[in-house]
C-alpha cells in the first residue's frame, strides 16, 4: 500500500534492511516520461546482492505513487576512496570557483579518514581562503561529496605559501590566469542520458563559448528533423540558457534517433558541442555542432553572474594626459561665476574618436582625443593616433587626413585602451552623436580588453535637440557655429574641444 514519508524516514527505512546498508544514500531518483518508469539509484559502500536489492524494492514500491507503471533500484558501490576524493574535490572547485582555483594543484588537496568522517584540508592562496570563507565553499563541498560517497565530510582550508607574489584582488594578478573566470558556468539537475553517461550537470555559459569542444546547456526554442543527401536524418536545434541564443545540427544516431525525436520546444537539455570560428563580413561568427545529448532540468532561478572585468588601472603605460590648452579667444577657462552646479559639482570626459569606418564590428579605431572637465573648466587633454589594424579607405583619408603612414607606428587599441579607462574613471562622459557612434566602438573595444564601462553617458546631440529650438541641423559644426566656436572638424582633439565648449554652453541654457 502507497505512503508519503520524507526523506529521511524513507532512507532510515531502507538502511534498516540490513546493517551492510548502514552508509546507503539516495543519489537520483530518474523518471522515464514516456514509459512512466521510475529508477532510484542509490550508492553504498558495500557490495549489494540480488536479494537485498528486492528487499530494497519492496521499500521503494511502498512509497511510489501509484501512477508510475514500474519501479526499478540500482544500487552503485561507492568506496571513499582518497584519491577519488581528493579528485572530485579538485574537478567541484575547478567547475564552480574558477577565481579560486587559478593557482590550485591536485596536490593542494589533502584528505584522511578521522573515525566515521572524511576529513579533508585545501590550501589556497590568502585572497582564495578568504573566498572560501566568505561565500561558504566548504559547505557546498560537503553536501557535494556527500551525494556521492557513502561518507560524512568536514573540509578545511589553509593559505599555501605563495610561490610567486600575487593577489587576486589586486592589479598584480596574472590577467591570463584570470582567463579562466571568463567561464561561467550553470548546474543543471535531473539529468537523464541520451548520448553520454560521462557528460556531467556542469555546463558553460554559451555567451563565453570559444573555439573547440565545451560543454553547454539550455531550453530548446526551435527543433526540426531533416534528412541529408544520403538518406540520413539530422536535426537542427536551437537552445537558449539567457545568456546566449544558438542553432547547431546534431547527426543523429541509430540509438538515439527516436530519444532525440521525442524532444520537443521547451525541454532542456545538456550538450557537448564543437565550436568553430569563421570570419563574415568582418564579423566573427561561431558555429555549433551537437556531438552528444543528454536530457535536464534547466535550473528554474538560474541568475546570470557578471562576467570578470579588469579593474581599473593604477597608472597610465602609454598615453599620458597633459594640460589642456584653449581652443578660442573667450574661453572655458576665464572665470564664470554663472556656471550652473550641474557642472561643476560632477567630473566630465568629453571625448571624440575618429574610426576607418561606420561598423565597430567591421572597423578600426584611428584616433581618440579627450578632455577632462573639473569645476567648469577644461583643465586635461588626453590623445593619441592609433593602429588599427584596418585599411583606412580613401574617403575616410579625405575626411580626417589621417593617413595609413601616420598611424604605422601608432599604439594599437589594447595598449591605449587602459590608459583611456583610467582617464574616464569616475566621470560622466560626454560625446556628440555618442550613444550612436562614439560609445558602441569605445564598448566594443574596452570589452575586448575585459573593461567594463559603466559611467553615465550624455549625448550632446541629443541635448542640442531638446534645447536648441532655432536650428534647423544639430551636426557638431553647426552647433559650435550657433555657439561662436571655432575649431578644425574631423580631428578627434579639436572634436573633444569643441564639444566640451558646446556642453558648458548647454549646460547653461538647460539649468538657466
Amino acid at each position: 500500500m502507497y505512503k508519503t514519508v520524507d526523506s529521511s524516514e524513507f532512507i532510515e527505512l531502507v538502511r534498516a534492511i540490513d546493517p551492510t546498508l548502514a552508509n546507503i544514500k539516495l543519489k537520483n531518483v530518474r523518471v522515464e516520461k514516456n514509459t512512466g518508469e521510475v529508477s532510484f539509484i542509490f550508492i553504498c559502500d558495500n557490495t549489494v546482492n540480488e536479494e537485498l536489492k528486492t528487499r530494497i524494492l519492496g521499500v521503494v514500491e511502498k512509497v511510489t505513487p501509484p501512477q508510475f507503471n514500474s519501479v526499478k533500484v540500482v544500487v552503485q558501490k561507492i568506496v571513499s576512496n582518497p584519491e577519488l576524493i581528493n579528485a572530485e574535490i579538485f574537478k567541484f572547485i575547478s567547475e564552480n570557483y574558477p577565481s579560486i582555483s587559478i593557482f590550485l594543484k591536485p596536490t593542494d588537496i589533502v584528505t584522511a579518514e578521522v573515525g566515521d568522517v572524511i576529513k579533508y584540508v585545501i590550501k589556497l592562496t590568502a585572497d582564495g581562503v578568504e573566498y572560501a570563507t566568505r561565500g561558504g565553499v566548504l559547505k557546498k563541498i560537503n553536501q557535494h561529496l556527500s551525494s556521492r560517497f557513502c561518507s560524512e565530510f568536514a573540509g578545511s582550508t589553509q593559505v599555501k605559501q605563495a610561490e610567486e607574489t600575487f593577489s587576486l584582488l589586486s592589479d598584480e594578478v596574472y590577467f591570463s590566469q584570470v582567463e579562466k573566470i571568463e567561464h561561467r558556468t550553470i548546474q543543471v539537475e535531473d539529468v537523464v542520458v541520451v548520448d553520454d553517461i560521462s557528460m556531467g550537470s556542469v555546463a558553460q555559459y554559451i555567451e563565453d563559448t570559444s573555439a573547440g569542444q565545451v560543454t553547454v546547456c539550455g531550453k530548446i526554442t526551435d527543433i526540426k528533423e531533416r534528412v541529408a543527401k544520403n538518406g540520413k536524418p539530422f536535426f537542427i536545434i536551437h537552445i537558449d540558457d539567457t545568456t546566449e541564443a544558438i542553432s547547431g545540427v546534431y547527426f543523429s544516431k541509430k540509438n538515439t534517433l527516436n530519444k532525440i525525436r521525442d524532444l520537443v520546444v521547451g525541454d532542456a537539455i545538456i550538450a557537448r558541442v564543437t565550436v568553430s570560428e569563421e570570419v563574415f563580413k568582418g564579423q566573427k561568427q561561431k558555429r555549433f555542432t551537437f556531438d552528444r545529448i543528454n536530457r535536464c532540468t534547466f535550473p528554474e532561478n538560474f541568475v546570470k553572474k557578471d562576467k570578470f572585468k579588469k579593474p581599473v588601472p593604477t597608472e597610465y603605460k602609454t598615453v599620458f594626459p597633459q594640460s589642456a590648452n584653449t581652443v578660442r579667444m573667450k574661453s572655458v577657462f576665464d572665470t564664470d561665476t554663472s556656471l550652473p552646479s550641474e557642472l561643476t559639482e560632477s567630473v566630465y570626459v568629453v571625448f571624440d574618436i575618429e574610426t576607418t569606418g561606420l561598423d565597430p564590428m567591421s572597423s578600426g579605431i584611428t584616433e581618440i582625443g579627450a578632455v577632462k572637465v573639473i569645476n567648469g573648466k577644461i583643465s586635461e587633454e588626453f590623445h593619441t593616433l592609433v593602429n588599427p589594424d584596418y585599411p583606412i579607405p580613401d574617403e575616410i583619408v579625405r575626411l580626417t587626413g589621417i593617413t595609413q603612414d601616420m598611424v604605422k607606428d601608432a599604439p594599437k587599441i589594447s595598449s591605449v585602451m587602459p590608459d583611456f579607462i583610467k582617464f574616464i574613471d569616475g566621470t560622466v562622459l560626454v560625446a556628440h552623436n555618442g550613444n550612436m557612434f562614439d560609445m558602441k566602438f569605445i564598448r566594443r573595444y574596452a570589452s575586448a580588453e575585459e573593461y567594463d564601462i559603466k559611467n553615465k553617458v550624455i549625448d550632446s546631440l541629443e541635448w542640442s535637440r531638446k534645447y536648441l529650438h532655432g536650428l534647423k541641423k544639430f551636426d557638431l559644426h553647426t552647433v559650435a557655429d550657433y555657439f561662436g566656436i571655432v575649431f578644425h572638424h574631423h580631428r578627434a582633439l579639436a572634436d573633444a574641444y569643441a564639444t566640451a565648449e558646446v556642453l558648458i554652453e548647454l549646460m547653461k541654457i538647460k539649468n538657466a
